[in-house]
């Protein structure tokens, strides 16, 4: 490359020898130095001829029209616009395709000197105009719609692209729809989609803005209707929709139905729908009021939760954190509050189910059933450290979530604390714990027709130290166990399944074993595999059901194992990592929550593990600590979640005095 500067007289100003090759390689100006590639032969042709270009002769002829403009000289036609007058070149006018139409065509204004718009603003068409002499255009949110529709009459694509920049670069939660409501009118979809966007991950927001009440019904059911839209749960829809009602047009109401077909009304708590069918528009609609009504009564047929939301809810049953006796061994005297507490995992907050109706506050087992609980056993008074354990309690409670009510049951034919209970076929099986009088498993059922409990003898025997987990699949109930040697791992049972198990409590093992008790058949089946634990500290055993198969994982860490148990084969294979979280954990959003214990036992902490993921994805501290605690997962949609108004828990900071509560000091608080 070479340079030279460029002449500045007016025989040569920005001149050059000029071919139609010369576009391989264009001139590039820096200011006032021309780089020419001195590559090409700038001969004379052999008729001795030579072509000359002059970059800057479109931009000064366009500063002359601008120029004869201002003068008013030359100018051929004028535009009418609204009460203005425009005049111009009609060369200049028919650079855009609008005007080259109109001009060129039998049309009056072919040949006529003025020509009138319509429907168009006069200030956006006189910047138009100005950007056709001068190529600069000032766009502001003020004018930027009136640009936008002027230019998109008069035809003029790049001042449309010009404003859907401007409008995508101020895009807020303030405008978005109704930016989505412009991009649509005027065929812009990449702006369209991205305001969407926008409106449904951050809706609860959106909602409150001024654009929301001007939404029409079909915008706004778009919206609702579509499977992104975010929320924390159908309550903030209906609510949502209910401030949209407030302000909703006469002429609008009819199409209120077509709302109501969009929101999940059986995932609505019971006061939310209430208060839904007491709005006057919607008192006028006997369709809309059938079809809340309905919704009431559906129950366990409620809807799957949109999209973010969770089905999952965490029962736990437990006293609060009790007063510890500095004595041996060290006695802790229940506090007062006993009670069901559970977990909201989409709002990370607890809510008060119930309180106990029994003096039992510590070891009890929880199962659900349909919108039922079961509670059984436990201690009275819970004992931490070592020393005799005050008897287990025979004692069976169910609970009904939607009316709020306990219904004593028949006491269980043995006490048991620690254990675990489980619902198959519609009875329930309690498994396990500290049983009076035996070091085997047992196990024992209670038929709710029968109104009785039955014995069931586990075969092959088990001990209740194995580190085993019991769960529910299908119509099996589904023992998982790890052995070595053929000899069960010495860990306690009711620890195993409270507080899981560390390396340092046993050796390596050899077998994963899964026993299946087939609860209509009641036949046993068996099955195993080898399992190893090395590289692994804490072993935990996980069981999650789906697609007809149970996963179980030995860990809550990337560098668990899976195995995959199939109930039609009756085998236990061991799964790919990689392959069970590309088939499986992505279609499915399975979480398991998890407890951590701090001293003595106490429970102070939840955590969230993300099967998906292979990691923990949250940690919720508990409103308060909890002891002698009993852990549930099932879902809102079985158990009758929507049908009550529960008061949310206060977190407390209970810490403070620990310390001098374990060395036997008093306060007034203990007895809270």
């Amino acid at each position: 490359m070479f340079r030279f500067r460029v002449r500045r007289d007016s025989d040569a100003y920005g001149y050059d020898d000029y071919d139609e090759s010369d576009r391989e390689y264009p001139y590039e100006y820096d200011s006032d130095i021309c780089y020419v590639n001195r590559r090409r032969d700038r001969r004379s042709k052999e008729d001795g001829s030579r072509r000359f270009k002059n970059y800057y002769q479109g931009r000064e002829l366009l500063a002359e029209f601008a120029s004869q403009r201002e003068a008013g000289a030359f100018l051929d036609v004028v535009v009418q616009v609204e009460s203005r007058e425009f005049p111009c070149h009609r060369a200049v006018l028919a650079s855009t395709p609008y005007f080259k139409t109109m001009l060129s065509s039998n049309l009056s204004e072919s040949s006529s000197r003025v020509i009138q718009l319509r429907e168009i603003d006069s200030i956006s068409f006189s910047k138009i105009l100005d950007f056709l002499y001068t190529g600069k255009i000032c766009i502001g949110k003020d004018d930027v719609q009136d640009i936008l529709k002027t230019a998109h009459m008069l035809q003029f694509d790049r001042i449309v692209q010009y404003c859907h920049t401007f409008i995508q670069d101020n895009l807020c939660l303030s405008n978005c729809l109704g930016v989505m409501s412009l991009a649509d009118m005027y065929g812009l979809s990449v702006l369209k989609t991205k305001a969407r966007d926008m409106a449904v991950s951050n809706f609860p927001d959106v909602t409150q803005e001024e654009e929301f009440r001007s939404l029409s019904v079909q915008e706004l059911a778009d919206i609702l209707g579509d499977e992104r839209l975010k929320v924390t749960n159908e309550d903030d829809v209906v609510q949502s929709v209910l401030r949209w009602l407030d302000h909703v047009p006469e002429n609008s109401k009819t199409g209120i139905l077509k709302i109501l077909q969009k929101i999940n009304l059986s995932c609505v708590r019971i006061s939310v729908l209430q208060k839904l069918e007491s709005h006057p528009v919607i008192r006028e609609s006997a369709e809309c009021l059938a079809k809340i009504t309905a919704a009431k009564v559906e129950g366990e047929d409620a809807g799957v939760p949109r999209l973010g939301i969770s089905d999952n809810l965490a029962i736990i049953s437990a006293a609060k954190k009790p007063r510890l006796y500095n004595v041996h061994p060290i006695i802790a005297e229940p506090t007062s509050v006993q009670r069901i507490i559970c977990l909201d995992p989409d709002s990370e907050q607890y809510y008060h189910i119930t309180t106990l109706p029994t003096s039992v506050s510590g070891y009890m087992s929880v199962a659900s059933a349909g919108r039922q609980l079961y509670v059984t056993g436990g201690r009275v008074h819970p004992l931490v450290g070592q020393g005799p354990h005050s008897a287990p309690s025979r004692q069976a409670f169910r609970y009904d979530f939607p009316s709020d009510t306990w219904l004593r049951l028949p006491d269980m034919p043995r006490g048991r604390a620690g254990h675990r209970s489980v619902v198959v076929d519609g009875k329930l099986f309690v498994v396990g714990g500290d049983a009076e009088a035996t070091s085997l498993l047992t196990m024992d059922c209670y038929d709710p027709v029968k109104g009785a409990w039955i014995q069931i003898r586990v075969r092959p025997p088990l001990r209740t130290s194995s580190i085993l987990t019991v769960t529910a699949f299908r119509d099996k109930i589904v023992f998982i166990e790890i052995h070595r040697d053929d000899r069960p791992i010495t860990v306690n049972f009711g620890f195993a399944l409270l507080f899981g198990a560390t390396m340092g409590d046993y050796g390596l093992s050899e077998k994963l074993c899964v026993h299946a008790f087939g609860v209509k058949t009641k036949d046993w089946r068996y099955t195993d595999i080898q399992f190893d634990i090395r590289g692994l500290v804490r072993v935990e055993i996980i069981a999650t059901a789906a697609n007809d198969k149970l996963y179980i994982r030995t860990g809550c860490t990337p560098y668990a194992n899976v195995y995959v148990f199939d109930a039609e084969g009756e085998n236990l294979n061991k799964g790919d990592r990689r392959d069970v979280k590309e088939k499986f954990f992505r279609a499915h959003t399975e979480h398991s929550y998890h407890y951590m214990t701090g001293q003595e036992g106490i429970v102070d902490i939840i955590r969230n593990y993300d099967f998906g993921a292979d990691d923990f994805m949250a940690a919720t501290r508990l409103p308060f600590a909890l002891f002698g605690h009993s852990f549930l997962e099932t879902k809102k949609s079985r158990l009758g979640w929507y049908f009550r108004d529960l008061a949310a828990l206060e977190k407390e900071d209970e810490r403070e005095g620990s310390d001098s509560e374990l060395n036997g000091a008093t306060s007034s608080s203990d007895y809270e």
